[in-house]
């Protein structure tokens, strides 16, 4: 199975670093896992959800500032 990142979908990455599939690293956007081995973790609704509720923070693109959607899923 490839991995293929979506534009509008936010991943967490290497140290928690969030970025949208349009800003992954080489690494992340060929095999799926960040520059230490680890998956990266698309973030769901669900997930973004529970960061506002729990955190006050609504996860986005740290280069574009693209926001984590709460409608869609597009892993």
């Amino acid at each position: 199975m490839t991995f293929r990142p979506q534009p509008q979908t936010i991943y967490l990455t290497d140290n928690g670093r969030a970025l949208c599939g349009d800003h992954l690293g080489s690494s992340a956007r060929h095999t799926g896992r960040d520059i230490s081995g680890q998956p990266i973790l698309p973030l769901s609704p669900e997930n973004v959800r529970y960061s506002i509720d729990a955190e006050g923070w609504h996860p986005a693109c740290e280069h574009c500032g693209k926001r984590a959607s709460l409608l869609i899923h597009a892993a």
